[in-house]
C-alpha cells in the first residue's frame, strides 16, 4: 500500500507543478532547423511563453529549450514503461468488463468503481473529456 500511495503523491506533485493542459504536439520551424518538434499547452494564448511546454533544439540558438522544468520532469516521469503499464492495466480492465457483460448479459454491473476510473483514463487518452 505504501508504494501505491508514494506513487500517487509523486504523480500528483508533478501534475500540480506542470503547465495546464491539454497539451498538443507540433512541428517547429527555425532558420537553422535546430528545432524539430514541440509540445504546447492550449490553456495559454498561442505564441505566449506560457503556451510552450517543451521544444527540442539548441537553447543557445534562441530556439527551443525547456520553458518550465516541471514539464520536463513530468514528461520523464511518464516514460514509456509507465505507458506500457497503463496500457496493460486498461487491457485487464477491458477484459474484466467484457467477462462481466458475458456472464451477466448487461453492462449495468460490468463497470464498477475501478472500471469507471479506467473509463475516465481511456477517454482522456482518446482525447475526450
Amino acid at each position: 500500500m505504501t508504494e501505491l500511495r508514494d506513487a500517487v503523491a509523486k504523480l500528483r506533485k508533478h501534475v500540480k507543478h506542470a503547465t495546464d493542459g491539454p497539451w498538443v504536439t507540433s512541428s517547429v520551424w527555425s532558420p537553422r532547423a535546430t528545432s524539430t518538434s514541440a509540445v504546447y499547452s492550449h490553456a495559454h494564448p498561442a505564441g505566449s511563453v506560457e503556451s510552450e511546454v517543451v521544444a527540442s533544439g539548441k537553447i543557445r540558438s534562441g530556439y527551443g529549450g525547456i520553458r518550465q522544468p516541471w514539464n520536463a520532469e513530468y514528461i520523464a516521469l511518464m516514460q514509456p514503461a509507465v505507458g506500457k503499464a497503463l496500457a496493460d492495466w486498461l487491457h485487464l480492465i477491458a477484459d474484466v468488463v467484457e467477462a462481466r457483460i458475458a456472464q451477466d448479459g448487461s453492462d449495468e454491473y460490468a463497470v464498477d468503481i475501478e472500471g469507471d476510473h479506467a473509463l475516465i483514463v481511456a477517454r482522456l487518452i482518446n482525447g475526450g473529456a
